[in-house]
């Protein structure tokens, strides 16, 4: 089993660091700070972090075709501008549901955006996953999740990776291109031996699988049919997600964070909130556009 060893990246520090997206255009890492409200561009040349105020909780991120980005916040779906930081609402899926936030989302590879939501109260079973059509229509896909998290299409186009976090499973959808429809769901890969929750994913070009363990301070190596392969072991429990990064996408970017520290382990970790970066031996994938 390969272990590969990790080497700082930027000492972001946030409360809760989530959503890395790499836009190959602008030579930038995307990623927002839930908790502070803030968006985060860093510039891969130079290391420059630069950050925007959110109008609201965040939660999920992706790249749009136009040059924007798309973003679920707790106020709901929003088109960003990141050169000028200005947000429009494009539709809030859950007016009714004002404790809620959306969490995790991605784009299909025909341009969809999916974005899950979860309550800020606790992890009840309250939350759903949304697809967002490019005209601006919005389906309820499922329902009843705790945790939305470990969203992403294997590169045969043909699945679709999800899992509510608490259930310590990854689920495998077949997925319909053509209408965006998801059936057949079974269990893929089992995560009962976590000492955390299966949080954030990122897929190779070889279809492998990196899956960020949330309380285990870990990012776990699959190959494409679901074995493990390998670890990469953080100097901080609270790994939330990953993506492939920079301009050949031969770098993997783990992003940690504070959340559900308390101050004994916040000391005991002090690279807790930080971003890591490995060099995986594979090659990541240019993510979805939405549009």
């Amino acid at each position: 089993m390969t272990r590969l060893e990790p080497e700082l990246l930027l000492a972001a520090q946030t409360e809760l660091g989530e959503c890395p997206v790499w836009d190959g255009g602008r030579n930038t890492l995307f990623f927002m700070d839930i908790i502070g409200r803030k968006l985060h561009a860093y510039e891969w040349a130079s290391g420059k972090d630069r950050a925007l105020p959110l109008p609201a909780l965040g939660g999920a991120l992706a790249l749009a075709g136009d040059g924007r980005l798309i973003a679920g916040l707790q106020s709901g779906i929003h088109m960003v501008d990141p050169d000028s930081g200005a947000f429009e609402l494009v539709v809030d899926p859950e007016p009714d549901k004002p404790d809620h936030r959306l969490n995790e989302g991605k784009c299909d590879p025909q341009g969809r955006f999916w974005v899950g939501s979860i309550s800020t109260l606790g992890r009840f079973p309250t939350g759903c996953l949304y697809r967002l059509e490019k005209d601006g229509r919005v389906t309820r896909v499922l329902d009843e999740i705790s945790v939305p998290n470990t969203l992403a299409w294997q590169p045969d186009g043909e699945h679709m990776l999800f899992a509510d976090s608490v259930r310590k499973q990854v689920w495998r959808f077949r997925y319909d291109g053509e209408t965006g429809g998801i059936s057949d769901r079974e269990v893929f890969i089992d995560v009962g031996g976590y000492r955390g929750i299966p949080d954030g994913i990122a897929v190779d070009a070889e279809g492998g699988l990196w899956i960020a363990e949330f309380g285990g301070g870990a990012v776990h190596h699959y190959s494409a049919d679901g074995k493990l392969i390998g670890s990469v072991r953080l100097p901080a429990t609270q790994v939330t997600s990953c993506a492939f990064a920079g301009p050949d996408l031969d770098r993997l970017v783990i992003i940690t964070t504070k959340r559900l520290l308390d101050e004994e382990a916040r000391k005991s970790q002090p690279h807790s909130g930080d971003i890591f970066v490995v060099e995986p031996g594979v090659r990541g994938l240019p993510p979805h556009l939405f549009g």
